[in-house]
């Protein structure tokens, strides 16, 4: 009995049904003697006449292995297996075409089964499946690869099919393009069916030459799309305001580029204060086309334009016909403006003229009368400014009275502006009375943001310190304007110096302290356009790039908050990009090679200011 007990264990090894010939092979090759395992002879007494009970410990180890070797073989069944009902899951798309609903099924068996395939290689018992592990690593590779560059394809065709198909401007303006997009539509066509018949995964992505055509379109689909972003630059270039809007929206306006109307909501994206513009359609009064004939603020302000723009042609030729008549417009209309302000009642004044041009024509005037008042001073009145004052002040009580009078929506936010610049206008003439300032030269009238009317050019220039800015003439509507402290002066002359010696401005400190809001109000103040640009560690350089490449030829100027959250790797680029401009505009030059390698036309009224919270950081 103790002799059977010693046995058991090789009887169990000799039953293993993990073994397998190879094992047999390996164990007749290590006793020196050949037998069939599978034979009804081969029993006990069998086992005991070849002296395998000799080998018991050798028996075992080939036993062990065959067990590991058993989950080898498992595991590659059942991978099998898997790969041979996993789906390739494809939905319609717009009726007319496939595409895939989802990868996630695939992409999870895949990660989990690479990991697997790694580990089972890396087994010293996987000698005997190194040929299917070899198999199943290039297989899976073929899948990943094919469906990643499928994903690619995908994404890009939807964007380009979205265009090109939806567009017949688009297709008529790029020809070449166009044809190799139907060209690649319809491999995508032939590729998505092919996938479809196939079922599975791995039969879809192993189908004979997919992988050629995939890396094709793939080609052909990024020239297309290189083609694009060079005709959507060219059609920047041409109305630099575009470059604010994004690819899409600049493609839904060129897409429409027929259809003025149909443009009419992208039109406040390039004007800060035109809502919509009155347009006039064809077929009265001998027109031929749309005529935008004036302005409509967000706020419900009508302003015509002195120059009627034809909408017709190249959008972008008559969007920069519109900016050319809205400066030209308010150029006219301040001057008739500030010329009516002395001989019109200030209640009908207010009413018939922009808010705008309200606002510019006081600021005018006031500097007219404190200067008028400084030069009496000079010449001995002591009592000059004191009498300006009161002018001031008068001024200000028939403002008040027309504010709780009975004004509409309009007027009023116009007369709210007014009262906002005027007081503080008050309180500088007091400030230089009780400073004994008696002449224009006082630095404290210097430190001053004046506005003077050029006769000669008919022109409106500011002017602070030693510095000075022509009025910009963008029309801004009825937005409102800050309440003007002594630091929101002591800014201004920093900003205004800032331009003045072809720098940007830096506006530092802690949240909600109007860093901002005070760029924003100077830009309003000198009629800039101001672009406000929230920034993440997310924006590249391309992004800020393109930016910045429109601010230098539009003129505009742009804010761009917590400029310290961009990442440092970014901030080495923007730098340069910055520099490139400035370097441009103390060299008055017209056009200047931007980083880029792009030649682009410069407008030295721009300006770059970014605010920081050190919080942030």
């Amino acid at each position: 009995v103790d002799q059977f007990k010693k046995t058991l264990p090789l009887i169990l090894d000799l039953r293993n049904e993990a073994l397998r010939d190879r094992h047999w092979a390996q164990l007749m090759e290590e006793i020196g003697k050949h037998f069939d395992p599978h034979a009804d002879s081969f029993t006990l007494e069998r086992v005991f006449s070849l002296g395998l009970d000799l080998y018991i410990e050798a028996i075992g180890a080939i036993s062990n292995a065959a067990g590991k070797e058993l989950a080898i073989e498992q595991a590659i069944e059942k991978i099998d297996r898997q790969f041979a009902e996993l789906p390739l899951e494809l939905t319609e798309y717009k009726g007319a075409y496939l595409k895939v609903k989802t990868v996630e099924d695939v992409f999870t068996a895949l990660e989990d089964n690479a990991v697997l395939l790694s580990t089972m290689k890396a087994s010293r018992f996987a000698s005997a499946f190194l040929a299917d592990l070899d198999r199943w690593e290039r297989s899976l590779s073929v899948v990943s690869e094919t469906i990643e560059q499928l994903m690619n394809v995908q994404r890009q065709w939807m964007y380009l099919e979205s265009i090109f198909g939806g567009s017949e401007d688009i297709r008529k303006q790029l020809p070449a393009e166009s044809a190799m997009f139907e060209d690649v539509n319809s491999k995508y066509i032939v590729v998505m069916s092919t996938m479809q018949a196939a079922h599975t995964a791995l039969r879809a992505t192993h189908a004979p030459g997919i992988a050629e055509k995939l890396a094709d379109m793939d080609s052909k689909l990024q020239n297309i799309q290189r083609s694009l972003n060079a005709y959507l630059e060219t059609k920047r270039q041409a109305f630099p305001r575009f470059y604010f809007l994004s690819n899409d929206d600049l493609l839904e306006i060129l897409g429409q580029a027929r259809d003025p109307v149909a443009v009419q909501p992208h039109v406040k994206k390039c004007f800060e204060a035109i809502k919509t513009l009155e347009m006039l359609p064809p077929g009265r009064d001998g027109r031929k086309a749309h005529e935008a004939v004036a302005m409509n603020s967000p706020d419900g302000e009508y302003v015509p334009l002195s120059d009627h723009v034809v909408c017709a042609g190249p959008v972008e030729t008559w969007l920069k016909g519109v900016e050319t008549s809205m400066r030209g417009t308010l150029s006219k209309l301040l001057f008739g403006c500030y010329s009516d302000m002395r001989k019109t009642k200030k209640e009908k004044w207010i009413k018939e003229w922009a808010g705008q041009l309200a606002l510019t024509s006081g600021q005018i005037e006031w500097t007219s009368g404190c200067t008028k008042a400084l030069n009496d001073a000079e010449k001995g009145n002591k009592h000059a400014l004191r009498s300006m004052k009161k002018k001031q002040v008068s001024l200000l009580s028939k403002f008040s009275d027309m504010v709780r009078g009975n004004l509409g929506k309009v007027d009023r936010q116009k007369v709210v502006a007014i009262i906002t610049i005027e007081v503080h206008g008050r309180d500088v003439i007091d400030r230089m009375a009780k400073a004994g300032c008696q002449s224009v030269n006082d630095f404290e009238w210097l430190l001053q943001l004046r506005f003077y009317w050029e006769t000669g050019d008919n022109l409106c220039v500011v002017r602070q310190t030693n510095t000075k800015a022509a009025y910009g003439y963008e029309y801004l509507g009825n937005n409102g304007r800050l309440v003007i402290t002594p630091l929101t002066d002591r800014c201004y002359t920093t900003l205004t110096t800032a331009l003045h010696l072809r720098r940007g401005g830096l506006p530092q400190g802690p949240a909600g302290t109007g860093k901002t809001e005070t760029v924003k109000d100077l830009s309003k103040a000198l009629a800039k356009t101001c672009i406000v640009f929230n920034c993440s560690d997310g924006l590249d350089y391309r992004s800020l790039g393109r930016m910045f490449s429109g601010l230098a030829q539009t003129g505009a100027w742009s804010c761009f908050d917590e400029f310290n959250r961009i990442d440092i790797e970014v901030l080495s680029v923007v730098a340069q990009q910055v520099m490139s401009v400035l370097v441009a505009i103390r060299e008055d030059r017209k056009t200047f090679q931007f980083t880029d390698g792009q030649v682009i036309a410069l407008d030295k009224e721009v300006g770059f200011f970014i605010t920081m919270n050190p919080g942030y950081a």
